[in-house]
């Protein structure tokens, strides 16, 4: 089972492009991954997008039957605030805090597992289909995600119009500066041309 999203950023990188032309060394935009193979001998597929404007981030990813995407079959939206700050490395640091969280059901063997109780539906019961549910808190195997409010210490970095992250969506145990990542995850996200 696969339940992530994106945390919210508020930046402390000011830009004086307009909301359609961002600069090449900005975050600020729109983010899409490529189908990304999870799970067990990656028979799953995740698709991420990731929008940073204003001081926010709203993202979403789903998950797929199949490790090409295929049939959808959950999908996690995630709202934060946050502050992103150059480093002298070259990446970026960013602190950000979980607003928001929802997991979304979207096929009838996803909804019947996850009420079969247990650990089987993060603890919450009354799944259905297209009807989303905040799992702020929750564990929803193999993720632990934190309540909300929770400062989350990440970084990224930029090559040209791809960004990679170091924890986010897979990790959510950074919760001190201590465990910020020093390197990327193998998930590339490419810029949206507005």
């Amino acid at each position: 089972m696969m339940a992530f999203a994106l945390a919210g950023y508020a930046f402390a990188i000011g830009t004086a492009a307009t909301p359609s032309q961002h600069p090449p060394n900005s975050l600020m935009g729109h983010w899409i991954s490529k189908c990304q193979p999870i799970g067990k001998d990656g028979r799953h597929g995740i698709i991420t997008h990731i929008n940073l404007a204003d001081g926010q981030i709203d993202a979403e990813t789903r998950m797929f039957a199949t490790s090409k995407c295929e049939t959808p079959v959950l999908k996690v939206k995630y709202h934060g605030t946050a502050m992103i700050q150059h480093t002298d490395s070259g990446s970026f640091s960013i602190d950000h805090i979980l607003r928001q969280i929802d997991l979304t059901p979207q096929a009838s063997d996803v909804v019947a597992q996850y009420n079969l109780g247990d650990d089987h539906g993060c603890g919450l019961d009354g799944w259905q289909i297209d009807v989303p549910k905040s799992v702020a808190g929750r564990r929803c195997n193999p993720f632990s995600f934190p309540v909300t409010g929770t400062v989350l210490f990440d970084s990224a970095w930029m090559d040209g119009d791809e960004l990679r992250l170091g924890a986010f969506p897979m990790i959510w145990t950074n919760t001190t500066a201590d465990n910020r990542p020093d390197e990327a995850l193998p998930i590339i996200y490419h810029r949206i041309k507005d």
